[in-house]
């Protein structure tokens, strides 16, 4: 295959067939977050998704709402037929709250063995103040390994409190990178995704550089030129993933951030949807779902 090369002259992103080359999945997907119509709300979503030649999109906004994560919403029916009727383009990853494992992990079972999800999330915030390297997180890792589920962690290094340090100013149970270091190495045979880069993706690198079985994800933060260079001499292409974060982000800013970088065609298929994959390959298999390598 003729892989194009990106020439630093022309200005804009690819166009759509060079894109869908790259088979970009997009791990940070907002499709569903309007509670009162997600449905719809998706579908006009996924015109801009196609237009921009993803080839999948891993939704976290299903198995109930921020507002009420354990509750029956109206459309948890709707969202769990959606999934399983758009199995070639769509997968989803349910919130969870360390800060009642028991429901979390009867959620897991629910959406994840008994339905069509590959994964948890960590939200940014939870009512106990309670972050992922809490000791009420081991049974849900534990119950994630024996799923083979994706464990995404939302993270953020907020500056502030008195004294003002880096962390300081994060919402109650916002994790930061280090957080999600001191849980990796309780289980150093499992995968955690760093999200968000961390918020601070200098500090974010740096803080996860010796925990080899964290991943670090561009998605959401703010854009900069060489963030994604600086973390591929850090860690390495095969510990990186990429999410478009819409539709607060734009592909555009999201896609830049990798197109951006001076890496190789194949370190920026990896990071664009490679590494993702094979983070998937087992729990895609147990669900009879086959993808490509």
């Amino acid at each position: 295959m003729n892989h194009f090369v990106f020439d630093p002259m022309q200005y804009g992103i690819p166009d759509r067939e060079q894109l869908k080359d790259l088979r970009i999945w997009d791990t940070h997907y907002h499709g569903f977050l309007n509670d009162e119509d997600p449905i719809s709300y998706n579908e006009k979503m996924m015109k801009f998704v196609s237009r921009m030649g993803v080839e999948r999109v891993i939704a976290l906004d299903v198995g109930g709402t921020r507002k009420v994560p354990f509750g029956s919403s109206p459309f948890d029916k709707e969202k769990r037929s959606y999934l399983q009727r758009n199995s070639a383009n769509l997968s989803g990853i349910i919130r969870i709250d360390p800060s009642y494992p028991e429901k979390s992990m009867r959620k897991m079972e629910a959406w994840i063995e008994k339905g069509p999800c590959i994964g948890i999330k960590y939200a940014g915030f939870n009512d106990k103040g309670i972050t992922c390297d809490h000791p009420n997180n081991n049974d849900i890792v534990q119950k994630a390994m024996s799923l083979s589920a994706i464990i995404y962690i939302h993270t953020w290094i907020k500056t502030g409190g008195s004294p003002r340090i880096p962390g300081g100013g994060n919402y109650s149970g916002e994790s930061t990178p280090w957080h999600v270091v001191n849980l990796a190495k309780r289980f150093p045979d499992t995968v955690f995704i760093c999200g968000h880069a961390g918020g601070d993706w200098e500090l974010g690198v740096r803080a996860i550089r010796e925990c080899e079985n964290v991943f670090l994800e561009f998605c959401g933060s703010d854009p900069h030129s060489g963030s994604v260079d600086l973390a591929v001499n850090e860690l390495g292409a095969d510990r990186i993933v990429w999410g478009g974060h819409g539709p607060s982000r734009s592909y555009s800013t999201e896609l830049a951030k990798v197109l951006d970088a001076s890496i190789s065609h194949d370190n920026r298929t990896k990071i664009l949807g490679g590494n993702y994959r094979d983070l998937t390959r087992s729990i895609f298999k147990k669900k009879g779902l086959a993808i490509d390598p």
